[in-house]
């Protein structure tokens, strides 16, 4: 197995654009549905990460995956929704989200579109450093009901990174698991001299996860 990583070229229409529109939304909707970073007084020393995707997504599997991983310096709790905006019957019990997984699937014709309905209930700051979208099943074009184009279109347009890999390989569920976590402790500011949007000034990677041609 191998990695291989790409650096995101902006191919597509400016980043920038969509955050505005995105931004713009945001303001003509009702902020109650809108999930904003710091809503709430964060935990010390513990990230919280939620996870979007369809119903029928692995988030669960995922979910168990990051809990997991060992992290010495702070906790990470999860979370899991199917689709954006969150119920508002439990919002007074929610702790603040530091970082959102949108996950996809490439053999699942509903899961891009949920992800992407999802989106403009998600404050425009969360795309300064602050999401990522996970891509499952992306080895085997034979299954798949998803241009990966579209997938990729969709994560330059909103200038956030992109992970992918086969989740029944639990080698490569714990390495996309482990690149999560390393953007989640940026974003939720237990990384010295590092913030989220130094990170997006950078530009974004898009890891692929592949067998050896051998």
């Amino acid at each position: 197995m191998r990695i291989i990583s790409l650096l995101s070229q902006g191919q597509y229409q400016p980043s920038a654009f969509f955050i505005a529109q995105n931004l713009q939304i945001s303001r003509e909707m009702d902020g109650s549905d809108l999930l904003s970073p710091m809503q709430k007084v964060p935990d010390p020393r513990t990230a919280t990460i939620l996870i979007v995707g369809a119903e029928v997504s692995p988030k669960k599997q995922f979910a168990e995956c990051l809990v997991n991983i060992n992290v010495p310096d702070f906790l990470i709790q999860v979370r899991m929704a199917s689709y954006l905006p969150l119920p508002k019957d439990n919002a007074d019990q929610r702790p603040n989200i530091d970082f959102v997984v949108f996950m996809m699937e490439m053999n699942n014709a509903k899961s891009l579109a949920t992800v992407h309905d999802s989106l403009k209930y998600l404050d425009a700051t969360f795309f300064m450093g602050r999401v990522c979208f996970v891509v499952t099943q992306g080895g085997d074009d034979s299954i798949h009901c998803t241009n990966i184009k579209e997938v990729t279109r969709l994560c330059d347009a909103y200038s956030s990174p992109m992970l992918s890999g086969n989740f029944d390989d639990e080698e490569e569920r714990s390495i996309v698991g482990r690149q999560v976590i390393q953007m989640v402790e940026i974003a939720a500011g237990f990384k010295a001299d590092v913030s989220p949007l130094l990170v997006q000034a950078t530009g974004h990677i898009a890891q692929y996860i592949v067998e050896d041609d051998v």
